[in-house]
């Protein structure tokens, strides 16, 4: 997990920086927060704006209180973005009306609107508006969800009470924490802020139960604990089923296909092995199976035996004479 940062920016016009220099700052802070969009004034005189980003697992959060102003994301923009991107606003103070796929959502304070990065969106705000601001890489949040695209209810404000209350304060308190607690909140919540985000999405659209354990999501989550642990001779189906939130069960039916979550871990072990088997022809067999996560040298040569019909040395010899021939082949080559 990369280390996560809390970083505030505050952006104000002054004798020493020029309302168009102050807007320069404002919009590269806002591209790098949210998503490159042009911004203008909606009033002369001095103009501040303050932002605070931290990136939460995949969801970044950024909790923004400015001046009126005007944000214009192009289609040009659009198509020169990389990624596509589920957003949210969460207003506190202030008004904001959004225009996204001939929809004008009219947020006040106390209300959740969602967008999409991959359409073009005109805003505006009330001078010193005060937002809590979510993004996150759209095709997750709808795996975690359940959801097809078109099912979302984008530029619709919807009121943030009841349950749906409980999911915008989590994230107003997750942009409010400091350096230290944010580091602290993003191990605590590992994978989990997807899943708030999915949850308000769920809320949003009437439906009371996310996807499948087994889903698409939660697979990928497993894969990622896998290559992340594999080599740990330790690691245990119960532990994954854990870290996955999922059970043994569900564990076993996500493997379906695979040969099962042991079937799974041998054969990215054995894979580890012949990486290394390849690239350093004098390290001992004993190191390399101890490396690739096995927990003995007799296990490691019948996994070996087992997955690729050789032992460790034979595949090592076979590599070499290979390798050999083909050295041969390209010296004789002309030129």
């Amino acid at each position: 997990m990369e280390q996560t940062a809390s970083v505030t920016v505050e952006v104000r016009s002054s004798s020493t920086l020029s309302p168009r220099d102050a807007f320069e700052q404002w919009e590269a802070l806002m591209a790098d927060a949210i998503v490159p969009s042009a911004i203008s004034p909606l009033h002369d005189g001095c103009w501040n704006g303050k932002i605070t980003s931290t990136q939460f697992d995949r969801v970044s959060v950024a909790l923004m209180r400015a001046s009126a102003q005007q944000v214009n994301r192009t289609q040009r923009m659009v198509s020169r973005s990389q990624g596509e991107y589920l957003l949210a606003n969460i207003v506190l103070e202030g008004t904001n009306w959004t225009e996204q796929q001939g929809r004008t959502a009219e947020s006040v304070a106390g209300s959740i609107a969602f967008y999409d990065s991959a359409q073009p969106l005109l805003s505006r705000t009330t001078d010193n508006a005060m937002s809590t601001l979510l993004r996150a890489p759209l095709q997750p949040v709808l795996d975690y969800a359940g959801l097809a695209r078109d099912e979302l209810p984008f530029a619709v404000p919807i009121p943030a009470d009841g349950a749906m209350g409980v999911v915008t304060r989590f994230f107003r308190d997750m942009a409010d924490l400091s350096n230290e607690e944010a580091e602290r909140a993003n191990v605590a919540f590992d994978g989990q802020t997807t899943g708030m985000l999915a949850s308000a999405l769920l809320l949003a659209v009437g439906k009371a139960s996310p996807a499948p354990a087994d889903s698409l999501y939660t697979r990928q989550q497993m894969m990622a604990y896998l290559r992340k642990r594999f080599t740990d001779p330790d690691l245990t189906v119960d532990e994954i089923a854990r870290a996955c939130l999922v059970s043994r069960r569900t564990l076993f039916r996500m493997c379906e296909g695979l040969g099962g979550p042991g079937a799974l871990i041998r054969r990215m072990r054995i894979e580890h092995a012949r990486r290394q088997l390849r690239s350093e022809p004098t390290r001992s067999l004993n190191s390399i199976a101890a490396t690739s996560g096995f927990a003995s040298d007799r296990h490691f040569y019948r996994a070996f035996q087992l997955e690729t019909g050789m032992t460790p040395g034979e595949f090592r010899s076979q590599f070499a004479v290979a390798a050999s021939g083909a050295r041969r082949v390209a010296r004789q080559l002309p030129g």
